[in-house]
């Protein structure tokens, strides 16, 4: 019995490999029969190089000039241009303003006796939206538009064409009165510079009124005067020029704080402190003394506003002053310009703001503006005020790097 050599397992005669571990078998191995191919002679293929330019540029050379020539397609051009727009404006902080604002306000006013007990008649006095531009003013677009003032109980109008509610008290007896206004309100944003404009002597007549003294608008005090003076001095008669300097003087020189009525011109520059109808008389007193004509516009603003991601809120409505002024241009045409001292606006207004009354140059009419409720009696009436709003929408926006 022969046995693997390699793991011992038994092997038979006609084996010719183990079984076990396929090991092959001394003298039993098979051998084929090799095949003898005849050899293949070796082809040489000769290297015929392309019939162009290309074989004498540098193939970095050509990677280069296609990369110039993407580059410098305009359809590149185009992307690039927009790339750079885009993350410049990515980049470059700005204030987000509403173009148009469509507001309906809600005036709730509650009359009262405080010691509920006695009688009081009483007058409520309110001024009436209208559309602006208005007389006086030449602005060349349309930025207010009234769609309707709707009022609870019905008004009496008076000699101003104001609204004008009268009722008796009497112990606990309260009135309630409910005032709606719809309107649309467009940003003021105009492009102009003191390149833009005309001089003193351009200012056409017709203005006369808003050059004289008005209630508390006094251009002919000689402190007013002589700090008109100083505003005109260096402009060679710029209107917006010396605008522009008056607001600076009044910007630097004085800090906002809210009074209850108006102050004369002396007492705000002796406090060198006011509010926004203390600033707006100030400052047309010195621009009326400068020769420019010049008036306040009155109306309501809301001391909270939140216009970002398409909001709309718009809380806490008061009263506000801000100030008109005639502006000859260098084309010849002649425009009305918008300055808010308390609020930082040189030239321009935001959407968000109502103006109910402008000055017509009647200083008993800027006076009872002011006072618009009065009570007489055994006891004295007062009266509370609750404005809202009702429905809101802001459409368009413009994105401003400065104020």
């Amino acid at each position: 019995m022969e046995l693997c050599d390699f793991c011992g397992f038994v092997i038979k005669q006609d084996d010719i490999k183990c079984r076990n571990c396929s090991s092959p078998i001394r003298g039993r191995e098979k051998i084929d029969n090799f095949k003898i191919l005849p050899k293949i002679k070796k082809q040489n293929i000769q290297y015929t190089p392309p019939n162009n330019w290309g074989r004498f540029v540098p193939r970095k050379t050509l990677a280069i000039l296609l990369v110039i020539g993407i580059l410098m397609a305009p359809q590149t051009q185009t992307l690039i241009n927009d790339g750079k727009e885009y993350w410049e404006d990515i980049n470059t902080p700005y204030y987000s303003i509403p173009k148009h604002l469509e507001l309906t306000l809600v005036r709730n006013f509650t009359i009262y006796l405080p010691g509920e007990s006695g009688f009081s008649d009483y007058s409520l006095i309110l001024s009436k939206p209208e559309n602006r531009p208005s007389w006086p003013q030449q602005d060349t677009e349309s930025w207010q538009e009234v769609e309707s003032v709707s009022v609870y109980p019905n008004y009496n109008e008076n000699e101003a064409g104001r609204m004008e509610w009268n009722g008796t008290l009497e112990g606990k007896d309260r009135h309630y009165i409910e005032v709606t206004y719809k309107v649309s309100v467009n940003t003021l944003r105009p492009d102009l510079t003191p390149e833009n404009s005309g001089s003193l002597e351009d200012i056409p007549a017709g203005y006369e009124t808003y050059l004289m003294d008005e209630w508390l608008i006094e251009p002919s005090l000689p402190e007013i005067e002589e700090l008109a003076v100083q505003m005109v001095n260096g402009t060679e008669g710029n209107v917006i020029q010396i605008l522009q300097n008056i607001y600076d003087y009044i910007m630097n020189g004085y800090t906002y704080q809210r009074s209850s009525i108006p102050k004369s011109c002396p007492e705000t520059m002796n406090q060198t402190y006011g509010d926004c109808d203390d600033f707006s008389i100030l400052f047309s007193s010195i621009a009326r003394a400068a020769g420019i004509p010049t008036w306040l516009e009155l109306g309501k603003i809301p001391a909270y506003v939140d216009s970002q991601n398409g909001k709309c809120d718009l809380k806490d409505w008061g009263g506000h002053a801000w100030i008109n002024a005639i502006v000859p241009l260098k084309d010849g045409t002649v425009t009305t310009v918008n300055i808010d001292i308390a609020n930082s606006y040189f030239m321009w207004m935001p959407a968000y703001r109502i103006s109910d009354w402008v000055d017509d140059g009647d200083g008993e009419n800027l006076y009872s503006y002011y006072y618009l409720f009065s009570s007489q009696g055994t006891a004295k009436a007062n009266y509370l005020e609750n404005s809202y709003v009702s429905n809101c929408e802001l459409s368009g926006n413009l994105k401003l790097e400065e104020l």
